[in-house]
């Protein structure tokens, strides 16, 4: 391999490793818009066409927009069925736990619930309850909790669900 291509894949090698940690500290956001940038140069190198490159990298920034939109939602799914879980074994009164432990260990949520009242409808028995959500904690920290947030969570027999329509909490942002 000549010095000259050996370099340039050496210089590439770096802009990817580069690329890399910017998304690790970017976050979600901008994982989609850098694949799409990525893959959107790449095409236009190969095919010498730059429309070309820009619907790939259009079409892949959309894809893993949509595809980590979609995890996400999935996730605050996990999230609020497990704090209807808790919530559904407490009586009147009774504070107990609740976490979630996603299998790639990233946003891992626990916290407390607290049931506060009870009630029975037609369809099913129903329960509003406070619960907090407690910030996965650094190495070197201590877990910190957010704010208390109101639910309702409803059930037949042993399965508890999230019945608020549009939960009265902010953090879950666009994902309500």
């Amino acid at each position: 391999m000549r010095s000259g291509a050996r370099s340039r894949i050496t210089a590439y090698a770096a802009c990817a490793a580069c690329g890399l940690v910017f998304a690790a500290l970017a976050g979600c956001k901008a994982v989609g818009g850098l694949a799409g940038a990525a893959t959107g140069a790449a095409t236009s190198g190969v095919s010498g066409n730059p429309a070309a490159g820009v619907a790939v990298g259009i079409g892949v920034k959309a894809a893993v927009d949509a595809s980590i939109d979609a995890l996400l939602r999935r996730w605050m799914h996990e999230e609020q069925e497990e704090v209807a879980a808790a919530a559904g074994r407490l009586a009147v009164g009774q504070t107990g736990a609740w976490r979630v432990r996603h299998a790639v260990p990233y946003q891992n949520r626990e916290g407390r619930v607290r049931v506060v009242r009870a009630f029975t409808t037609p369809i099913a028995t129903c329960k509003e309850a406070l619960f907090t959500v407690d910030e996965e904690p650094a190495a070197d920290e201590q877990s910190s909790a957010g704010g208390w947030y109101a639910v309702t969570v409803c059930g037949r027999g042993s399965r508890w669900n999230w019945a608020s329509a549009e939960p009265a909490v902010d953090r879950w942002g666009a994902l309500q």
